[in-house]
């Protein structure tokens, strides 16, 4: 088993050209720890290039993404526009089979704010659940961001086939960790 762990967009302390990146922000380092630690299973951590919400373009991220170890045993787990990108990914490549999709706080674009289209020929039914063995669970919190909540309604409106942890006070799942998530990882 292996897992690939999708980020969102960066923040302007974050830049992918120059490299630099502040590995103390949000819970994705204590999971890689956690999950290295407690149950010795590698976890990918691909940097997607361009990854402000302007700048984004699908087909960069996609050759990033394929050169990550992908197969039947593993889970994929995307945060924010990570999330997204892991749906409009699994819809891109409809033969291609995981264990599991993990989605915190998910971002498809709703209102249609990218320029670039980057969620653009998204396609979200219940297909992308057949793609994985242990289905799709999401992650999202009430006090979360109107386009996150916007995103979670067109996810689950299409995606019926979906497993929903509704969270409290958790914003937009920013926090150093993030426990909740490791009994939804199907090891």
């Amino acid at each position: 088993m292996n897992i690939v762990c999708c980020h969102g967009v960066m923040g302007p302390d974050e830049n992918w050209e120059t490299r630099i990146y502040n590995p103390t922000k949000g819970w994705k380092d204590w999971l890689q720890f956690m999950i290295e630690l407690e149950h010795d299973v590698i976890m990918q951590r691909p940097y997607f290039p361009h990854a402000h919400a302007l700048l984004m373009k699908y087909d960069e991220w996609e050759k990033v993404m394929d050169k990550q170890d992908i197969n039947e045993d593993t889970v994929l787990i995307g945060h924010s526009a990570g999330g997204g990108f892991v749906l409009k990914y699994l819809s891109k490549h409809p033969k291609l089979k995981v264990r599991q999709v993990v989605l915190v706080a998910p971002w498809i674009d709703a209102e249609n704010f990218q320029p670039f289209g980057f969620y653009k020929d998204l396609m979200l039914d219940n297909n992308l659940a057949t793609q994985a063995e242990f289905g799709i669970d999401l992650m999202i919190s009430d006090d979360d961001m109107p386009h996150i909540k916007s995103s979670f309604e067109k996810i689950t409106k299409n995606i019926s086939d979906i497993r929903i942890h509704q969270f409290s006070d958790r914003g937009h799942f920013i926090d150093a960790e993030l426990p909740e998530i490791m009994p939804i990882i199907k090891f």
